[in-house]
């Protein structure tokens, strides 16, 4: 088929030019003297009439093939050669019209063809790179690459954020003349020695605080082993390492804690063994210490066992409509005795009779019976224990002010740790464990509440409980 279209325009082409030559060729007679002179006027014209025609009728046909052949192959080849311009430029959503199935047509729909597969493939390396990217950004870790000349390639948002630096100061140039950090650099130049995976927990100083990270430094090695450089990844592992020592401290706090009442119950006994118990007065004291360090050792159990049910994941309240107001004034009742021993005055102020939430009763008596035992214990004798029972909206709060010995500022943050004490000798020698607050913020906590604390040193305390009425 294709030859036979090449063969039929040469054939064309030749004939146009013997038809433009067979007309030369009778212009050039006609013209001549002898034979002008022969013809009558009228026959003259006649004959240059018809050579007129002739001539028009060729030229015709000639610019009718031209645009022919310009519409068939030209303007689609030249259309055609305008889409690869546009797809060598990279605008791969170019293409050509195809409006035949000849050579052309083929032609076009080739490029046409071309271009899709080249917008899919860059659609594809796009996202692609869009999900590295995403990934490298939102990873949860620090991220530095470093090419083989030792240079900063990239650093993600996590690196950032972790050591608060600007990307700029950081790229392109050599890792050991903007890396602050002696063992971080060191590590590099290790991976760089030895082109093998490194591992190492580093304690760097940020700021005020210290953070620990676990770096790991991967050799990246391309086709054929060729060296590409190192990429470092930063692990911060601090909350792991806090809670390890909560941990080490907690198991040393409760040894201690435990020890402690052992040891007085095992010294008294061992006393009133060798002889002590025959002197009434000495046994009754003894026995009485001995009761009471039972009883503190019980008290500590069981918070300890409090507290542990409370963490777990399926710890559930026993909610149930009650009246705030009169729950108080049973846990002032309960405190009484505590109260006048001491001649504390204990006031309940509310404006209203009945302030009903919903709520676990039997945790959240726990929790005021601690709060205001605790007020009670640092409060000095002939001192106030005022609590303030307010509405505001959808939630209520309780004011628990007491005119004790006051918390230091950089205390407060603390007091809710398990076993930290503002006063270690005044909360043992009042049968505390150290667990209390720890156990009121967690249920708090579980009845989606906040707890809050206002203190000034030898000015008192005030502990602020915020409840939600209804529970979502």
């Amino acid at each position: 088929m294709t030859k036979f279209r090449k063969g039929l325009l040469i054939s064309l082409i030749i004939l146009v030019i013997i038809v433009l030559v067979g007309v030369g060729i009778l212009i050039g007679q006609f013209f001549k003297s002898y034979y002008l002179e022969s013809l009558t006027q009228h026959l003259k014209f006649e004959v240059l009439w018809v050579l007129s025609i002739c001539l028009g009728i060729a030229i015709i046909i000639i610019l009718f093939l031209c645009v022919r052949i310009t519409s068939k192959y030209t303007k689609p080849i030249e259309a055609a050669t305008n889409v690869a311009i546009e797809l060598a430029k990279g605008n791969y959503r170019a293409r050509t019209t195809v409006s035949r199935l000849d050579e052309t047509g083929m032609l076009g729909s080739s490029i046409n063809m071309l271009a899709e597969n080249l917008q899919e493939l860059t659609k594809a390396q796009e996202m692609q790179q869009d999900r590295l990217s995403a990934l490298i950004e939102n990873m949860g870790a620090g991220l530095v690459l470093i090419d083989s000349r030792g240079y900063i390639n990239l650093i993600n948002k996590g690196f950032i954020d972790i050591f608060h630096v600007n990307s700029s100061d950081y790229l392109n140039k050599v890792y050991y003349e903007v890396i602050e950090y002696e063992e971080i650099c060191q590590l590099v130049a290790e991976v760089f020695r030895t082109e093998k995976k490194v591992s190492k927990q580093i304690l760097v100083p940020l700021f005020i605080e210290r953070r620990y990270f676990v770096v790991y430094g991967v050799p990246i090695l391309g086709t054929n082993n060729v060296w590409k450089g190192v990429l470092l990844v930063f692990h911060d592992i601090t909350e792991i390492k806090k809670l390890e020592q909560m941990r080490k401290d907690f198991v040393a706090n409760v040894s201690h804690e435990l020890k402690t009442p052992v040891t007085s119950i095992k010294g008294f006994t061992e006393t009133l063994m060798d002889g002590a118990m025959n002197n009434k007065e000495t046994l009754e004291a003894f026995l009485s210490i001995i009761l009471k360090e039972s009883d503190r050792l019980q008290t500590l159990i069981q918070e300890l066992l409090d507290l542990s049910k409370i963490e777990q994941q399926g710890f559930r309240l026993n909610i149930q409509e009650l009246d705030l107001n009169e729950m108080l004034k049973e846990v002032i009742t309960i405190l009484s005795g505590k109260a006048q021993a001491k001649n504390i005055r204990v006031s309940l102020l509310c404006k209203q009779d009945q302030v009903m939430i919903q709520g676990d009763l039997d945790r959240l008596k726990q929790v005021f019976i601690n709060l205001i035992a605790n007020a009670m214990n640092y409060t000095p004798p002939e001192g106030n224990v005022e609590i303030i029972l307010l509405e505001h909206g959808e939630k209520v709060r309780v004011h628990v002010k007491d005119t004790g010995i006051g918390i230091n500022k950089e205390e407060i943050p603390r007091i809710f740790e398990r076993f930290y004490r503002v006063d270690r000798a005044r909360s043992r020698n009042s049968g505390g464990t150290g667990l209390g607050l720890a156990i009121v913020k967690h249920l708090i906590e579980a009845h989606h509440g906040n707890i809050s604390v206002r203190s000034e040193l030898g000015e008192g305390s005030e502990f602020i409980i915020e409840l939600y009425k209804y529970l979502r």
